[in-house]
Parts: structure tokens; sequence; C-alpha cells
């Protein structure tokens, strides 16, 4: 692996496609919002950035992947597109929580001093929930407090400090910010790969990889309904 390592990151696990290529500290990324036709828009994405910068699928020295929780089917795509990428490269997978990578684009967007709460929309009226630790001034990377949990859309107590929300819980149950003290809401915020890829890099340089063959998706349900499947969440 080089000095500046080429990382491929991928993410559809919410209903937006998110294709982002890192060369070194350098990032290019592709945006697209659609529910059919992910993978091939994922992957059209993905070449579109390699010719962009003028590298090969060869060049790529890892793929970055969330891997849930999330939509059935948009965290089923985006593990199946990271790992058969990853398979046909040879090369590791570094998995990320889609929860995080939502904490990661929210604390670039507009930190808070401490973290970020981050609450999906799980349908079934259930939240896919999880609290981020900013990292200190010149560190990389959120820091998960605690497990993720998927549950009521009921707001929990915030740990000490001064923290924000984000994710799109707070759009679907607009009274999860209603007195219980964060600084703000960024309820549009959305898993952005892109956003992710610095903390991909350290991740990578740690070592903190996993073979393809054993990415396996995080849904925090185990009952999936058939009605789940086709909706997509």
């Amino acid at each position: 692996m080089t000095a500046s390592p080429v990382i491929l990151g991928v993410d559809a696990t919410t209903g937006v496609c998110t294709v982002a290529l890192a060369v070194g500290d350098a990032v290019v990324a592709r945006t697209t919002r659609q529910r059919q036709g992910q993978t091939q828009a994922i992957r059209a994405a993905a070449d579109a950035l390699l010719a962009e910068t003028g590298l090969s699928r060869s060049a790529v020295d890892a793929i970055a992947c969330t891997r849930g929780p999330g939509g059935f089917t948009g965290v089923r795509v985006t593990t199946g597109v990271g790992q058969g990428l990853a398979l046909g490269l040879d090369r590791p997978v570094v998995a990320l929580s889609t929860l995080q990578v939502v904490a990661e684009a929210a604390q670039q967007a507009d930190p808070a001093p401490t973290g970020t709460l981050v609450l999906l929309d799980a349908r079934m009226g259930e939240v896919y929930g999880g609290f981020f630790r900013h990292p200190p001034a010149g560190e990389v990377g959120t820091l998960p407090i605690g497990d993720e949990w998927l549950g009521e859309p009921v707001c929990p107590a915030l740990p000490e400090g001064q923290w924000s929300g984000a994710g799109s819980g707070f759009a679907t149950y607009p009274a999860l910010a209603e007195g219980v003290g964060l600084s703000g809401i960024k309820a549009d915020c959305y898993p952005d790969i892109a956003a992710a890829m610095p903390l991909a890099r350290q991740r990578l340089a740690a070592g903190e990889t996993v073979r393809a063959a054993a990415l396996e998706p995080v849904y925090l349900r185990n009952r999936v309904t058939h009605a789940d499947r086709r909706q997509g969440g």
C-alpha cells in the first residue's frame, strides 16, 4: 500500500446513494437519490469517479462500506456492492456504521462541542439511535458512546456536555427535539460516505479492516416483514 492510499467508499443504506473516492487527503464524491437501481447507480458512480481521477480499479487499496443499520434493501445493496467490489479486487473492507457516518457528516457540517445524537427513522414506529462523541481538536473520527439501539421514538437522556441531534428520526418525529437540551438539530443529515473518508483512512492505517467474505450487514431488527422488504425499510 502506498503512503497515500486510495479508498473507494459506498453507501445506500437510507435511500441516498453516496459514492466517494479518497486519494490521499483529497476526496471526490457523487450523490444520487433513488430507491430503484441502486446497485447500478453505485457502480456507475464509482467508475465515473475513477475516470475523473485517472485511476483504474486496480489502484484502489480498500473499500469503505456502511453495513447498517438502515433500510433492509439499502443495507443489503450497500454490503452486497461493497463486498463484490472488494472480492473482485482482492482488497480489504473498512466496515462503517451508518449511524456513525451520519455523525461524521453532522460533525463536519456544524459541530456541537461534545458530540452528536443520531436518530434515524427505522419505520414501524421505531428509530435507530446512537451517541457519538466528537474528536479533540486536530484528531480524526467520532467515537461511539455505548451501543447503538433500535427502539421507540423517544429521546434518551443526554450524556454530560453539549450535544446536537442529526438524522431522519428528527424529521419523522419532530417531538424528539422538544425539551431534551439538544443544541441544534440536523434532521436532513444523511450518511454521506464522503464525510467518513478521513475516518476510513484512519481505520485502514490502523489495520481495522475485515475480509470481504466476512462482511456482514447490521440490521438491529430481527423481524423483517414482507412489507418492510418491499418498502426498503
